[in-house]
């Protein structure tokens, strides 16, 4: 035990030691420029900075090498930064013999040899930076035009449904695999705590369960990930500690009840886990509007051409989007009209029949417009009953009555189609009491009118 102490002990110099010899060897490469050479205030200093440049490098490369004792460090990491570390203490080295020994070495030897001893330095020092802070350190506040040329790191989800995500599979378990698992796998379970499977992670380690369901608090992984990076205990001790939005997925995962087997579908999404899913793994799960769901080939011009030559206006919702919004122009709605609306049904998202006197029957036409989300019926002489037929339009979230017949029965037929979001009944027969009265079996229906 005293030997891994001190070993630790004098391990933990490395980052102490490391700065010195990046000054004497820059300071060294300063005195071998020609500015230097041409004013000989160098010669006096050359040999003893390359000798320090040379025995810091070692001394700091020893303390590097002890450190790496403690196991933290994945070896895919580890091993570059050591080999360049111990190429640049062999030049420093050779940097230094070549002056101490006054050998009548050509210039650009020299020069070249500098120059490796440049590359190394600046090489081991990213490398030792990248194993400590993680490998987007240099990049991870740079500004857009970089980062967004960079790959994204999670995987997009936006091809996937709810239900074929596991949130464990998919979300946490890569998180432990890239910061934990190295040190917590079937060959190294630093305190008995392995990570690299479900049933180990179950059966946790000698400080307590990794994870306990809907208590963060309890949970040993989210209390080491969570703790200030000053504490001895904070996890993972070296390389990228989990990020701020990390830390929120697992907890968010823990309490929901820490379900391993769950898909997506089966959690409740907070709106800042909403975001979250959106911004790191392109998974909108926001609630689309039935617009969005409807997936329909695009019209056929023939279509388009009869449509207007019936007396309608149209544009469809969006360049990607063929739904229709449709607006009829005549006088009064014509047979014709009403047998192309019949026809191409589906592709009639929005419907404007204001005042162009609609009758009984026209109304269950309208009725068979699957995708109707939209429908503006105003300054029409129908009434109350007419609108039964509507009740099979399950997706329908606004209709417009204003200036119609209808009455205070209306909100019977109203409560039939549970899809409404708003409802305009001003210049009805249907009064401001009956309005207040009935608003509380519409709680999630707007009911509007003149006051």
């Amino acid at each position: 035990m005293i030997g891994l102490d001190l070993t630790a002990f004098f391990g933990r110099l490395h980052p102490l030691l490391v700065h010195l010899p990046i000054g004497f060897i820059l300071l060294a490469l300063l005195l071998d420029l020609k500015w230097f050479k041409e004013n000989g205030s160098r010669f006096n200093f050359l040999k003893i900075i390359w000798f320090l440049a040379f025995i810091s490098s070692f001394f700091s490369a020893l303390m590097g090498w002890l450190l790496a004792q403690n196991g933290y460090y994945i070896d895919a990491d580890l091993i570059p930064h050591q080999y360049t570390g111990i190429l640049l203490v062999f030049f420093s080295c050779l940097g230094w013999v070549i002056r101490i020994r006054n050998i009548n070495m050509p210039s650009l030897f020299i020069r070249i040899n500098n120059f490796i001893v440049l590359v190394l330095l600046i090489l081991v020092g990213h490398l030792g930076g990248s194993l400590t802070h993680g490998s987007d350190y240099l990049t991870k506040h740079a500004p857009d035009f970089i980062t967004s040329k960079q790959e994204y790191k999670n995987k997009l989800f936006e091809e996937y449904t709810l239900d074929s995500i596991v949130v464990f599979k998919d979300f946490v378990q890569p998180l432990l695999n890239e910061k934990c698992v190295a040190c917590h796998n079937n060959d190294i379970s630093r305190g008995g705590l392995n990570l690299s499977n479900i049933e180990s992670i179950k059966k946790g380690g000698r400080s307590g369960a990794a994870f306990v369901s809907k208590n963060p608090s309890k949970s040993l992984i989210f209390k080491r990930i969570s703790f200030s990076q000053n504490n001895e205990k904070f996890m993972p001790p070296t390389g990228t500690p989990f990020s701020y939005h990390e830390i929120q997925l697992v907890q968010w995962w823990i309490q929901e009840g820490a379900n391993y087997a769950g898909s997506l579908n089966e959690f409740s999404i907070t709106p800042e886990i909403q975001t979250l899913l959106l911004k790191q793994y392109g998974l909108d799960t926001r609630e689309k509007p039935w617009v969005e769901k409807v997936n329909l080939d695009p019209l056929p011009p023939s279509a388009v051409i009869a449509l207007e030559k019936a007396n309608f206006s149209m544009r469809t919702l969006s360049q990607n989007n063929p739904l229709l919004d449709l607006r009829y122009q005549g006088e009064k709605l014509s047979q014709q009209a009403l047998t192309l609306m019949e026809t191409y049904a589906p592709y009639i998202t929005w419907l404007n029949l204001s005042n162009c006197k609609l009758t009984n029957s026209d109304l269950k036409t309208i009725a068979k417009l699957e995708n109707l989300t939209r429908l503006n019926l105003q300054q029409n002489s129908i009434r109350t009953n007419d609108l039964a037929p509507l009740n099979t339009l399950s997706h329908l979230e606004v209709l417009n009555l204003h200036s119609t017949l209808v009455n205070q029965d209306v909100f019977e037929i109203l409560k039939s189609i549970p899809s409404l979001k708003k409802v305009f009944l001003w210049n009805t027969k249907v009064s401001l009491n009956a309005v207040l009265k009935n608003k509380p079996a519409f709680p999630s229906t707007e009911l509007i009118i003149a006051l």
